[in-house]
């Protein structure tokens, strides 16, 4: 059903324009999942200039976790009328309403839509460790059996569940280089800095990240392609990468930045506020808050499940270092970007786990 603002709410009276209640929306935290984007809505909308669309953190609009969810080609109209009804509410001019869908930042075909609804709209995007962020995800599906991968993980450990998807992984990728140009054909000079779905990808870069794509515990975490894909349709300028690690280490800071980079008046934060954790192992939602140190480690957590989560076995420590390989390659890129000042400083610690 069709929803627009305009039916929903009597404008008169109001002091914005119309055409900026109907504007799209201004910014987009697209992800990724499981790297502390609910602690950052959280935390980031404590300043009343900073609003998002619907009735909750994440609306899922464009896509979701599985790939049969994503609808690059939704109703514009409704999706508009979302971002109106919030503008309405708040009845201000220097409120600004996105998205914090965490699922967009994998979907190969969301930031051309993004990029055709706004194309100034302002991008965040939120990194984790990417083994930790695999471990994370894997975690919440064995206790999350009604989960959207709770079945398929059910009978697994980590490390078998590693195994079999680096399996899948690497089959995927072994196709799609059979599609791979020839040396010397099609890379020459002249091509875009940061290509991407419909913006210079070639059909290998269309498959080799739809293989990483669809792989929601252990493809998501390879980074690379994805923000080479966001970085393509909004530039380096529009794109603001922050760490999960600076995140919790200092909040103040981050949050600064954001609000700088969003262009929005400061705000006083309550100090012991930014300090909680929201949406963690031991709480699985968006608005449940947690202090650093009330959460439980992974091993803990993992109790009265098959997961095999123990930092000491064998086939636990294989299986971490099976993805440090899997991902070094990603995470040299993004080591590129950094320091040739197109994306945040990767953390010391990346460089240091995977040896770029």
């Amino acid at each position: 059903m069709r929803v627009s603002a305009q039916s929903l709410f009597n404008t008169s009276g109001q002091q914005l324009p119309l055409e900026r209640i109907y504007a799209p929306i201004d910014y987009a935290v697209v992800g990724q999942q499981k790297s502390g984007t609910s602690t950052l809505w959280n935390l980031l909308t404590w300043n009343s200039a900073v609003r998002w669309a619907g009735f909750q953190k994440e609306q899922f609009y464009f896509a979701a976790e599985i790939p049969k969810t994503v609808l690059c080609d939704q109703d514009i109209q409704t999706y508009l009328g979302m971002a109106s009804i919030q503008r309405l509410r708040e009845n201000r001019t220097d409120a600004l309403i996105g998205d914090w869908s965490a699922t967009y930042f994998s979907c190969i075909c969301c930031a051309a839509s993004l990029r055709t609804l706004n194309p100034k709209m302002k991008i965040i995007v939120v990194l984790r460790d990417p083994a930790d962020r695999t471990l994370s995800r894997f975690l919440e599906q064995k206790r999350h059996h009604r989960g959207p991968f709770g079945a398929v993980t059910a009978n697994h450990t980590f490390a078998s569940w590693v195994a079999f998807e680096l399996a899948e992984l690497r089959g995927c990728l072994e196709r799609a280089a059979v599609l791979k140009a020839p040396p010397g054909v099609g890379t020459g000079a002249g091509g875009p800095e940061f290509p991407g779905w419909g913006a210079g990808w070639s059909l290998h870069q269309w498959m080799e990240a739809q293989c990483y794509s669809r792989s929601n515990i252990v493809g998501w975490s390879v980074y690379a392609p994805f923000l080479e894909n966001w970085l393509a349709q909004f530039g380096p300028q529009k794109v603001m990468v922050v760490y999960t690690a600076e995140l919790a280490t200092d909040p103040a800071s981050v949050l600064q930045r954001l609000e700088a980079f969003l262009e929005v008046p400061p705000a006083k934060y309550n100090p012991d506020n930014i300090k909680l954790v929201f949406n963690s192992r031991d709480c699985y939602n968006w608005r449940c808050a947690k202090k650093k140190g009330e959460i439980s480690s992974s091993e803990a957590a993992s109790n009265g499940t098959n997961a095999g989560i123990d930092p000491r076995a064998a086939a636990f420590k294989a299986a971490m270092q099976a993805l440090v390989e899997f991902y070094k390659p990603g995470v040299q890129r993004l080591v590129q970007w950094a320091d040739a000042g197109k994306i945040t400083k990767v953390p010391a610690e990346w460089r240091s786990i995977y040896g770029v």
